[in-house]
């Protein structure tokens, strides 16, 4: 096993920069930067000066942990020299004479993952703590990183190991009457399961805005103040504001924080079937493909020259994104001719509707992450994974139901087994039959 070495902290300027060394010549790395080899104490820091081939290059908080009782299982050594990029420069360098190698991206954490001291789960809290851009966000990462999420996984798994040993003692012994539960029960039991996780995955949505912040793209015709409105929201000026149709000719984006939640506004360009400008044809073709990036967003139709037409191909346009109608220049209509497909009227002149919109916004950032689900998704893999599960039990159950009987069944908990272990990366065959010889003595 190689040696690794890396800076953990930010890279640039700081007061104080932290490398970490891991591998099995961690310690005798360190004993060649100091030049004085000495016995250690783990996790206790000690001031050291730090040598290089051409002499000193600085002087160090230095702390050891010796394995498997470290962040990676192995010997691991720290040192928290001063965050000067040229010096870090040194410092590795040296290191890597001294026969260690530069980390891979994310090597570390890896590491302790094939060591057994993260869980796949608690490596991707992790990452969610380092770049999560919001508290909320923080507090999420934190709670599955101190096992909520491991908890619920086992939860479920302790409910398809036991319909799956149910099931395989009654096919491999079907002479010994094995059995505690009905198929009505079980089936029941299974569709409980494929619920459980579908709405644990459904958190997903509102775990990511948490943890990278959303995406709100303003979207509709010219002329019908977005770029006012984009203004407004960004709180100063950064779109161009202009009579004339098709100002807004590319994407224009401004990030806010909205209540310590990091949200990314997009401004497109506005949309019309004729236009003889190429670079304006482009950018709403680009505007529409970004749509897809969007998290949610602004239909922004003008009240003077409102069109159901209009409105039901932009809702096409968008598809399945989440979308807010604004019905803007509000004041150049009568109040008895607002339409009701409008969700907030908004005059950019007035600044009537503006706090109205901003609380939908708000409400959309702050809906429940949660739901009826015990824990939060934090990652696309585990989304997926936890679909697949879900599936697989709704296929169990209805396998179970028909013709297909518990062979059937029981492959597909086997699958759905198989992606629940993979969200902290075992193996679920040798478990179920464990469990399955331990409820029913089978050969006893």
């Amino acid at each position: 096993m190689d040696t690794i070495v890396a800076l953990t902290s930010a890279w640039g300027r700081s007061g104080v920069g932290l490398l970490r060394i891991s591998g099995p010549d961690a310690i005798n790395v360190l004993n060649s930067l100091i030049r004085e080899p000495r016995e250690w104490t783990p996790r206790r820091l000690q001031l050291c000066k730090l040598y290089g081939r051409k002499g000193l290059i600085d002087e160090a908080l230095v702390s050891y942990f010796k394995g498997p009782n470290s962040f990676t299982g192995e010997d691991v050594v720290e040192l928290s020299c001063h965050g000067n990029p040229v010096i870090i420069e040194m410092l590795i360098d040296q290191c890597v004479f001294l026969g260690c190698r530069p980390a891979r991206p994310g090597e570390f954490s890896r590491r302790a993952f094939e060591n057994g001291k993260l869980s796949l789960l608690q490596a991707e809290a992790l990452h969610g703590l380092i770049s999560s851009r919001s508290s909320m966000g923080v507090e999420l990462a934190h709670q599955n990183f101190q096992g909520a999420m491991q908890k619920g996984v086992d939860e479920l798994n302790e409910k398809l190991l036991d319909i799956c040993a149910e099931l395989e003692a009654r096919l491999d012994y079907p002479q010994e009457g094995l059995g505690y539960e009905t198929d009505v029960a079980l089936i029941q039991r299974l569709n409980k399961v494929s619920k459980s996780a579908f709405e644990s995955a459904e958190t997903w949505q509102a775990g990511k805005i948490r943890i990278h912040g959303a995406k709100l793209a303003l979207i509709g015709p010219v002329n019908a103040g977005k770029s006012s409105l984009f203004n407004e929201l960004a709180g100063r000026k950064r779109a161009l504001v202009s009579p004339i149709p098709g100002t807004t000719r590319d994407v224009v984006e401004h990030t806010i924080l909205m209540d310590g939640i990091e949200l990314t506004l997009m401004d497109m360009a506005g949309i019309r079937s004729e236009t003889s400008d190429s670079i304006e044809s482009e950018g709403i073709a680009l505007g529409i493909e970004m749509l897809r990036e969007a998290d949610f967003c602004l239909i922004v139709l003008p009240l003077n020259e409102y069109s159901e037409t209009e409105l039901e191909s932009l809702i096409a346009m968008v598809g399945n994104v989440p979308r807010i109608v604004v019905g803007s220049h509000c004041d150049l209509i009568d109040s008895d001719s607002q339409p009701t497909s409008v969700d907030v009227l908004l005059s950019n002149l007035t600044g009537e509707g503006l706090d109205s919109l901003r609380e939908r916004i708000r409400n959309y950032l702050h809906q429940n992450p949660q739901g009826n689900s015990e824990w939060i998704v934090l990652s696309q893999r585990q989304h997926d994974l936890l679909n697949s599960i879900a599936r697989h039990a709704s296929e169990a159950a209805f396998a179970l139901e028909g013709d297909i009987g518990p062979a059937g069944a029981a492959e597909d908990i086997m699958c759905a087994m198989e992606r629940l272990y993979e969200l902290s990366g075992s193996n679920p065959r040798e478990v179920v039959l464990d469990r399955m010889f331990s409820r029913f003595c089978i050969g006893k």
